[in-house]
């Protein structure tokens, strides 16, 4: 029998799933140990890592030789030097079987989509986009942050509502929501205070995204502004990935993923997709709703020769959220 490993992990979390050819799930092992070395180091994410795979060979009864084929999905992965950081993993577990280590992002995609080509924007706290095209060639930005191109993350839509509150009360602004909302969220009485806090570092200015969203569902101008700005620059992003991976003309589906995404505004997703189908009208943007390690299996089927029908996919995502006692979508937080 068939016997795949599937292991996504990043900054809040880290996930294994063992499957079989047929999508049965058969194991499953999670944690809230961050699993991005970038983070915490490789010895933590190693150790992360080694916990979530022996729960989940236990749980299916398996060594770690029966595995076929294994597919780590780990933020953290940026540069060809990266895999080859973590590469002692898979040997410390004691896999023997193929193994490949990618960046979360082109997991996400996998998980999302019952193509094995597409292309994914995973916005949280920080932002990727990364795409392959029917070919197998890849493309992905760097998913380092806005000095390196990557806009329209929750830290940055989260700055954007500090700016605006500033602005408003210097006057150089409109007049928005944001600063009574943000007040009220850090326990502060005036916009002054949650400034000077703000500014010297004794309040978090990276975790106001859903507060910006709150305020745009209630009709916020300024708020809503913020979130179009966000949309635009992510599908921006997304359109040039497409060019460059000549997807254009083909219907394929855009996978959407991470927390921003899970606030519906209309505001972000509207402006996405009006940059996106500037360039590919054929896109098809999707959410995703099951756990991004499916990805992982899904790309270890493949890797193994198995196949993986229409349907399989939304299958095997109820069995592993069911196994790892978490909602639809627990999407990673980019990087």
């Amino acid at each position: 029998m068939t016997v795949v490993l599937g292991v996504e992990g990043g900054g809040s979390h880290t996930h294994a799933v063992v499957a079989d050819a047929e999508g049965r799930v058969l194991g499953a092992g999670g944690s809230d140990d961050p699993s991005n070395w970038e983070d915490v180091g490789i010895g933590a994410a190693s150790a992360a890592i080694r916990a979530v795979v022996r729960e989940a060979l236990d749980g299916a009864r398996r060594h770690p030789g029966d595995v076929e084929a294994a597919v780590f999905g780990l933020a953290g992965v940026d540069f060809p030097i990266d895999e080859q950081r973590l590469s002692g993993i898979p040997d410390a577990i004691g896999l023997t079987g193929r193994t490949s280590i990618l960046n979360d992002g082109f997991v996400a995609m996998r998980a999302g989509t019952d193509d094995r080509f597409g292309v994914v924007v995973v916005a949280g706290t920080g932002s990727v986009v990364a795409g392959r095209n029917p070919a197998g060639e890849v493309f992905r930005t760097l998913g380092m942050g806005p000095t390196f191109g990557d806009w329209g993350s929750a830290s940055e839509i989260s700055a954007a509502a500090v700016t605006a509150v500033a602005d408003a009360h210097l006057r150089r602004g409109p007049q928005t929501a944001l600063s009574r909302l943000l007040c009220e969220k850090t326990g502060v009485q005036t916009v002054v205070e949650f400034l000077e806090a703000t500014g010297r570092g004794r309040i978090d200015d990276t975790t106001f995204a859903p507060i910006v969203a709150q305020a745009a569902d209630a009709g916020d101008a300024c708020a809503r502004s913020i979130l179009s700005s966000s949309g635009e620059r992510l599908g921006a992003t997304a359109s040039h990935v497409v060019r460059m991976l000549d997807m254009e003309n083909l219907a394929f589906d855009l996978v959407l993923a991470g927390g921003i995404f899970r606030s519906g505004s209309a505001e972000l997703m509207t402006a996405i997709e009006k940059a996106v189908h500037a360039t590919a009208p054929n896109a098809r943007l999707v959410s995703l709703d099951i756990p991004p390690v499916v990805g992982c299996v899904l790309l270890a089927l493949e890797d193994a020769g198995s196949q993986t029908p229409q349907g399989f996919r939304e299958t095997l995502g109820k069995e592993a959220s069911s196994a790892l006692g978490i909602g639809p979508a627990s999407s990673p937080a980019a990087l």
